[in-house]
């Protein structure tokens, strides 16, 4: 199955450590909603609280995984992810024992770094794979599946064990990404990059790329957080909204899956272009036409286009930084954008209507988008020398 997926044994190599650090970089931020509320509820925490308490932990392990994609070390990167694996496995362990917000905010922060140090370090072998968008998506869907999952039998296991029930599913989690962690090929950075003859300092156009990949995602956090708010605009009713929002989770994976079977069969750029397009025009849609079937059928393309152009902006981030320096960043900036974006709305909710908000979010993508072109201009070359030398 994988020799099909992926003919070059590097690809192959590579997949499951990628798919071990994903559960444990991204899986809080896939229940953020389910962590916010069971703290709240189960531990006793003000909603204040809990979210300060999950926004702490998601902040410090985007933090953690940008200061050590900016330092160019030797050390060996298998070593040091499963390093941070086991520290996100003992923060989780803390957490465990009991409920007193110093000891959860102490464990989450050794949770975040944790989780911060596997992000930074396996994005650098990831980086040196050969169908890099490919394998982002195979890794997106795998992480979506794991949440799905989740998402189906955490209520039971809350009802039971309360919060401690929640946590201990994340413990499992983090097993299970670091056993497969133990796969990642032991290669220090340093000697592998000296063969490329790497930059010491991400490039320009890498911190350009980075720098867009956290504007698409901040407009993504701001749209998520005004989507019920769209939806009753459009004289839905909370169970529609709930359904349909259900719905474009799944079409999520469609869109990912559909990343993964084109790679780049069109084009990194045209499909990257195209997706993060379409993507922007639906959000708009969506705030500014409140019509019920503009509002399920916007949804839907919205949905279609999230992850797929996502994955298009890993893969390049990949492409343009041979060291994977520039994808661990990119990858910290998906989970910071994504925190911080629904603030947008709490923040110019005195100044600006949602609707207007979705034009803002429009504006965000323009500028992104512009960014994104400055790079295919200006180094395009320069990136289709990096991949053909990987």
């Amino acid at each position: 199955m994988l020799k099909s997926l992926f003919p070059r044994s590097r690809d192959r190599a590579i997949l499951l450590p990628a798919i071990g650090a994903q559960l444990i970089l991204g899986t809080t931020m896939s229940l953020l909603p389910v962590f916010v509320d069971t703290l709240r509820l189960k531990a006793g925490l003000s909603a204040t609280g809990a979210g300060f308490l999950v926004s702490a932990e998601l902040a410090t392990a985007s933090l953690t995984t940008l200061l050590l994609s900016a330092w160019d070390h030797a050390h060996s990167v298998r070593r040091w992810a499963l390093a941070g694996g086991f520290l996100a496995v003992m923060g989780t362990l803390l957490t465990l024992l009991s409920p007193a917000l110093p000891n959860l905010v102490a464990s989450r922060l050794v949770v975040g770094i944790g989780a911060g140090i596997v992000g930074a370090e396996a994005m650098r072998v990831l980086a040196r794979g050969i169908d890099r968008e490919r394998l982002i998506a195979i890794v997106t869907i795998a992480s979506i599946v794991n949440a799905a999952i989740l998402f189906a039998v955490l209520p039971r296991l809350i009802d039971h064990s309360g919060y401690r029930g929640l946590y201990f599913c994340l413990l499992l989690d983090f097993v299970a990404g670091v056993f497969l962690l133990m796969r990642l090929p032991a290669v220090p950075v340093r000697r592998w990059g000296q063969k490329m003859a790497g930059p010491e300092h991400l490039s320009l156009p890498a911190i350009v790329v980075v720098s867009s990949v956290f504007l698409t995602q901040l407009g993504q956090g701001a749209f998520w957080s005004l989507d019920g708010v769209y939806g009753r605009a459009s004289g839905l009713s909370a169970d529609s909204i709930g359904f349909i929002l259900a719905l474009s989770t799944l079409v999520l994976l469609v869109g990912a899956s559909g990343a993964a079977w084109a790679g780049e069969r069109f084009g990194l750029f045209p499909a990257l272009f195209f997706l993060l397009a379409t993507n922007a025009v639906s959000i708009v849609l969506v705030g500014t036409v409140p019509v019920h079937w503009v509002f399920v059928a916007a949804n839907i393309l919205q949905a279609l286009t999230n992850l797929s152009s996502l994955i298009y902006q890993l893969g390049l981030s990949a492409n343009i930084d041979r060291l994977g320096r520039a994808v661990a960043a990119a990858t910290a900036m998906v989970t910071l954008g994504n925190g911080v974006g629904p603030g947008v709305p709490a923040i110019l909710g005195s100044y600006l209507t949602a609707s207007q908000i979705a034009v803002l979010i429009l504006g965000i993508d323009v500028i992104a988008m512009g960014l994104f072109s400055l790079v295919l201009l200006r180094w395009h070359k320069g990136v289709r020398r990096q991949t053909s030398n990987v």
